[in-house]
């Protein structure tokens, strides 16, 4: 999203782009907000739990004096998008100046070159509810309780995006099934790897592995086809799961994942791996409890296990999104455990080795020629 909906895009309209490190942002979560307001951005695009970090962790002083009406796209992709998050960071920061239309949620992926819908960038963020059963069960996206989902918009201009069933047949408007996707900037294959892509490109579409419909001509997510959990017959989206965590005291902003196992002798079972918030005074034994509940009273499943980890513990991709089944695997396996605590002299080390390897590359650079 950093270099695609920034770098190259001043490649094409000349501007200002700044960058912040993995690092500095860590440290200091409000440096985004105080870049944003001091330079008047425009555009700045993050993932989910980027909001959700600034709205557990930046305190009101830490914005005195921040102006935020400047900033027109704020958009959010990368992975699951929680409504409440979309809601909560639109309540509190309007006090400096931030705008419920810059919220732009979007969908993309590596293989698309990244966009592949956009929602309406000058209105609010479009939220519909449906019917958690009808999604779970029929595959039918009706209006009613139990999920509340954001729209991703529409297609961006020569990118076809369908909903296929299992027999790759197309689906009508409020179906749910599996996205493809094709066009100019979509991949043809995976590098050095034709089982792959014969696996997953077929006739010039390409399948997600995410699931999907369309309501009122926009796109909504409901799942990942490869994480679904599978309850006594009945088909679960991990995430609807994990949504009734979400502002669950004493866990961690969108760490926490359901995942399916099959138990000798019961069937496929629902394990849960959580991270605590060690801001929060709370035992782990009672933690454990509240997610039960929740998930119990809004669902009306019983987690077999639910194991409360570290902070960082939780496997992720290079883009943050959570690795649920390497998460399962690693706990069954006894080698889910947090990372090791990095030192101020790691860190500086860490970051001295960056600045040396920027430096030999600039010297290496060759002056351009002069005319004579």
């Amino acid at each position: 999203m950093g270099l695609v909906d920034c770098m190259y895009l001043i490649l094409y309209h000349p501007a200002i782009v700044t960058y912040i490190s993995p690092e500095l942002y860590i440290d200091r979560h409000d440096i985004w907000l105080q870049t944003l307001a001091r330079y008047k951005a425009l555009i700045s695009p993050a993932p989910d739990f980027a909001y959700g970090l600034c709205l557990a962790r930046i305190k009101d002083a830490e914005m005195d004096g921040l102006d935020l009406s400047h900033w027109r796209f704020a958009l959010n992709g990368a992975e699951p998008i929680d409504v409440g998050v979309l809601e909560r960071f639109t309540a509190r920061f309007a006090r400096w100046g931030f705008r419920a239309e810059a919220f732009t949620p979007v969908y993309g992926l590596a293989e698309a070159g990244l966009a592949v819908t956009f929602s309406d960038p000058w209105a609010p963020p479009r939220v519909t509810e449906f019917d958690r059963e009808g999604l779970a069960e029929r595959g039918e996206a009706a209006l009613g309780k139990g999920r509340r989902l954001p729209a991703l918009g529409r297609p961006l201009p020569d990118i076809g995006v369908e909903i296929r069933d299992a027999e790759d047949r197309p689906l009508p408007e409020d179906r749910v099934g599996r996205i493809v996707i094709r066009g100019p900037s979509v991949t043809p294959g995976y590098y050095d790897d034709s089982g792959l892509t014969a696996q997953t490109i077929r006739h010039g579409w390409l399948d997600t592995g995410d699931l999907g419909f369309f309501h009122e001509r926009e796109l909504y997510i409901s799942g990942r086809a490869k994480d679904l959990i599978i309850l006594r017959g009945r088909n679960y989206a991990p995430q609807e799961i994990e949504e009734l965590l979400a502002g669950l005291r004493g866990l961690r902003t969108g760490c926490a994942v359901a995942v399916g196992h099959v138990v000798d002798g019961l069937g496929e079972q629902l394990f849960v791996l959580a991270e605590k918030d060690i801001r929060v005074d709370m035992p782990e034994a009672d933690l454990a409890a509240e997610i039960r509940a929740r998930i119990l009273s809004g669902m009306g499943l019983a987690p077999h296990r639910v194991e409360v980890l570290a902070p960082g513990t939780l496997p992720r991709t290079s883009s943050g999104k959570l690795r649920r089944r390497d998460a399962l695997g690693l706990y069954l396996s006894g080698r889910l455990v947090p990372p090791k605590k990095m030192g101020l002299l790691q860190v500086a080390k860490g970051l001295g080795r960056s600045q040396i390897a920027w430096a030999r590359f600039r010297l290496r650079k060759k002056p351009p020629l002069s005319r004579p």
